[in-house]
């Protein structure tokens, strides 16, 4: 199946995730406070974006099931994916609403980029693969980590990693979209296919360089310039 394809092609993508020091510090309980609050800055901002793009899923679909599906995830992200985002506040010991100013940093705005360039094409296998590396990566981290005996009660991210758990059933976005991918496949080119591998892979890619940005901070070089003062810290 065309999911298990991008599973299999990623998943030494996914491996370095797993091995990355910020999602390693989550599993021992500690991230440094610059480390959190650089990535909620910036999450704050490409969720906004990722709502638009599944928004602009709607149009394209014709059952009503599906419709519904894509709105009900839609008002997850705006009022239930806020709570992973507090958990990182709280811990650095900062309001949530100080960090939803920020301006994307290099890495987040060429994500940004990447998915708007999957809408561009109007395929919505493309589409998906452009969104869905996101809420995969983030389950199975949640499961990795909870395998691995990280989630216990003493960890004061536990309650981030037991949120991303929750998508790990047949009804989850995860399944659900992979599902999609499964069936949108069965007619899809080999040439399309590959298109839309190549959406996936590069967006598996860029949850790591997220999760790199975050840890080591990395922003504009020349933010005063390019913002022209505007620069948020």
């Amino acid at each position: 199946m065309f999911s298990h394809q991008l599973v299999k092609e990623a998943n030494p993508i996914l491996e370095a995730i797993f091995d990355h020091p910020f999602v390693k510090g989550i599993g021992d309980g500690h991230v440094d406070d610059a480390a959190l609050k650089f990535y909620v800055q910036q999450d704050f901002q490409y969720l906004s974006e990722f709502i638009k793009i599944y928004a602009s899923i709607i149009p394209i679909l014709k059952d009503r099931e599906d419709m519904r599906f894509f709105a009900e995830n839609i008002d997850f992200i705006l009022n239930s994916e806020i709570h992973p985002h507090h958990v990182f506040c709280d811990i650095a010991n900062v309001t949530y609403e100080s960090l939803q100013h920020a301006t994307p940093s290099p890495k987040a705005y060429l994500y940004q980029s990447h998915m708007y360039r999957a809408v561009k094409t109007g395929s919505l296998a493309n589409i998906i693969c452009a969104l869905l590396p996101c809420p995969w990566t983030y389950n199975e981290i949640a499961k990795q980590l909870t395998a691995t005996g990280k989630n216990t009660a003493d960890n004061p991210f536990k309650s981030w990693i037991d949120f991303y758990l929750t998508d790990d059933e047949d009804g989850g976005l995860t399944q659900k979209l992979f599902k999609m991918l499964n069936e949108l496949s069965k007619n899809m080119s080999e040439a399309e296919i590959n298109e839309a591998k190549g959406f996936f892979l590069k967006s598996t890619e860029l949850e790591w360089e997220f999760w790199e940005q975050a840890f080591y901070q990395q922003d504009w070089r020349f933010a005063d310039i390019i913002h022209g003062g505007s620069h948020h810290e």
